[in-house]
């Protein structure tokens, strides 16, 4: 049987060879997508080059590089206003929920001071429009009420012109940065049903490609996303987020050959980039946090990716850390510990200024100490002060974050539940790793690797299994594997508790 990651490579060298692909006048190092954008724009031609080339990197989310193309297309063009509208765009990251609403302004205020002195300046009602939605995305409110008013302008945009295949990605993507806190299945399901006519027209247009993956990205919807998967990475073969981003399909799937395979590709281009600036390669970052989840998912060793990021982590400039490198080992370091036993050295007294990363390391101490009852209790003590922390710091940094609190609390009551457990309550204790596990479930789907290192449905699994309760054991792990596809432990455990 042909096995997925071999179809999708099939897939991309077809397109690869394709008479459409091969019209690219990309050159190595620059495909990102270019050559299938079809915005028309009232651009002089070397402005408008730098502009649709900033265009398919902000589809890309590569961010800091598209800004750069639009700062080329604004000196080529100074009163082009689609190249600052493009400039602001890099500066809201729906799916992350960040968005630098000042950096925006202040992208916007180089084309004029206020909102109708730049609205004068567009060529057309059609650059009007657009500009009218980007200014309502930076203007008055909350940031929750400035999405839905930004995605009712980009509603109307659509509309009166259907044909518009940007109009229509960045309609998808607005509908998807409405989902706030995390996924919301009917969110992404209408977002996916107003792309979906997108990809049928322009299927290698990397916003639609992108945006249907996100949409898709779970595992009960991903094999709807193969079709994305097969096209985005050759589509745009130098842009680190598109090699990654088609792991988050192969990743929901459960293939991790084909998810390891990606993340070294776009972990490659990343590196590419950083060697001609004159950096060292990237040792550390999202994607080589999925490769790690990808390799010990596989029972391959990942000890050296692992030391490699920690090598990083701990060379931060004056003997201070970074806070980037150590979220990055540290949740390296989880999911090889909780997976093959290697449990990480701690990285110092630096890395603990963040409340998050005490709040992680010290969860991991609790399942690697998980039968000391007075340790685990002053453990839950400690991470409930952190969790106050954690809040305060959040609401300063990132007051839009509605995604890591829930998350914060599910890895305190596992441990609560580890205690009980411990002090020799096993009723008590399974009862409060269940509902542990049940209070996962019922948090949004997270695209990517299980944000508990070790999830609750997989961990009960394991105590009931231990105490002979097969059956009961074999439900829980196959809860697990709904929520974490083809994980290793849960599999080997669903196997042990029915006899296999």
């Amino acid at each position: 049987m042909i096995s997925f990651a071999t179809r999708i490579l099939m897939v991309a060298g077809a397109a690869l060879a394709s008479p459409v692909a091969a019209q690219s006048d990309e050159t190595p190092g620059e495909r990102v997508g270019t050559q299938y954008m079809v915005f028309e724009t009232s651009a002089a031609p070397q402005a408008e080059r730098s502009f649709l080339r900033g265009l398919a990197l902000l589809h890309n989310f590569e961010y800091s590089l598209a800004a750069e193309a639009f700062r080329e297309a604004q000196e080529a063009d100074p009163d082009f206003v689609m190249a600052y509208w493009g400039e602001a765009m890099t500066h809201n990251h729906p799916l992350w929920e960040r968005q630098d609403r000042d950096a925006a302004l202040a992208a916007l205020a180089k084309l004029s001071e206020t909102p109708a002195d730049r609205r004068a300046k567009a060529r057309s009602e059609r650059e009007a429009a657009w500009l009218d939605a980007v200014e309502t995305l930076y203007g008055e409110g909350t940031k929750e009420e400035r999405d839905h008013l930004y995605l009712a302008r980009m509603r109307a945009l659509l509309e009166a012109d259907p044909g518009d295949v940007d109009a229509r990605a960045f309609t998808g993507l607005a509908i998807l940065g409405t989902s706030h806190g995390g996924r919301q299945v009917p969110l992404y399901m209408e977002a996916a049903g107003l792309l979906e006519p997108g990809f049928m027209t322009h299927e290698r247009h990397p916003g639609i490609l992108h945006y249907l993956i996100h949409s898709y990205d779970d595992p009960v919807h991903a094999p709807l996303g193969e079709r994305m998967a097969a096209r985005y990475a050759v589509v745009a073969p130098d842009a680190g987020h598109a090699q990654h981003m088609v792991s988050h399909i192969f990743h929901a799937l459960g293939d991790w050959e084909a998810s390891e395979r990606a993340n070294i590709l776009a972990d490659a281009v990343v590196d590419r980039r950083r060697t001609a600036d004159g950096r060292d390669p990237a040792d550390c970052g999202h994607y080589n946090e999925w490769l790690v989840y990808a390799l010990v998912q596989q029972g391959k060793d990942a000890s050296d990716r692992v030391a490699a990021c920690r090598d990083v982590a701990l060379s931060g400039e004056g003997g201070e850390v970074e806070y980037g490198p150590v979220w990055s080992y540290t949740t390296m370091a989880a999911w090889q510990a909780v997976d093959s036993g290697l449990w990480p050295e701690p990285l110092g007294e630096s890395a603990q200024q963040y409340p998050v990363i005490r709040l992680k390391t010290a969860h991991l101490d609790a399942l690697r100490n998980s039968d000391d009852p007075a340790l685990l209790e002053r453990t839950v003590a400690a991470m409930e002060e952190d969790e106050r922390a954690l809040a305060e710091n959040l609401a300063i940094s990132a007051p839009d974050d509605r995604t890591t609190m829930p998350w914060a609390r599910r890895w305190i009551e596992q441990v609560e539940a580890l205690q009980i457990l411990a002090s020799g309550n096993e009723a008590g204790g399974l009862a409060a790793l269940r509902a542990s596990a049940e209070a996962e479930s019922a948090l949004p789907a997270a695209f990517g690797p299980p944000v508990m290192p070790k999830p609750s449905w997989e961990l009960l699994g394991e105590q009931l299994l231990a105490l002979g309760r097969e059956d009961e054991a074999a439900e829980a792990f196959r809860k697990s594997l709904e929520f974490a596809p083809a994980r290793r432990l849960s599999l080997a455990g669903l196997a042990r508790a029915e006899g296999d």
